[in-house]
């Protein structure tokens, strides 16, 4: 299969999960793609890997690649999670909110599980400032918008 087929069953299998036109899911698909490639550590777990320094070099390359993996099937979580924060967080310039807390702060507004992977990627993607705090990332959020959904 070319690679061309490939890309286009994948966007017919996002199409077909989400109900968005075949336009919408190559740019939501090629949106992710790009943060990806522009962030070589992101993966589900975050940046980097879990419990790095009890881990060989292989055994992280490994944990990488899978958690990169796993995060390059969630597109339709990511874009959902990058909708929320566009219409609810008010994008402010330091950075300042942890992905993690601020990811916490979404699940009990929503009811939605995301991975701290998955968050960081819609942040990214809805084009909020950032400042890497591994395994975490700092954004630049409003805080007052994250006080009144909490």
């Amino acid at each position: 299969m070319t690679r061309n087929r490939r890309s286009k069953a994948e966007v017919h299998a996002h199409q077909a999960a989400t109900g968005v036109a075949y336009l919408v899911a190559r740019r939501q698909i090629a949106a992710l793609a790009e943060v990806m490639q522009q962030h070589p550590r992101l993966n589900s777990f975050g940046i980097g890997v879990f419990d790095p320094l009890r881990k060989t070099a292989e055994q992280r390359r490994t944990d990488l690649a899978a958690g990169r993996e796993e995060l390059g099937g969630s597109v339709a979580m990511v874009m959902e999670t990058a909708e929320w924060l566009r219409e609810n967080v008010t994008p402010i310039k330091t950075p300042a909110a942890s992905s993690y807390s601020v990811k916490h702060v979404m699940e009990r507004a929503t009811g939605r599980y995301v991975t701290n992977g998955e968050f960081i990627a819609a942040a990214l993607v809805a084009g909020y400032t950032f400042k890497y705090a591994q395994p975490n990332v700092l954004f630049g959020m409003s805080a007052r918008d994250l006080k009144r959904m909490n």
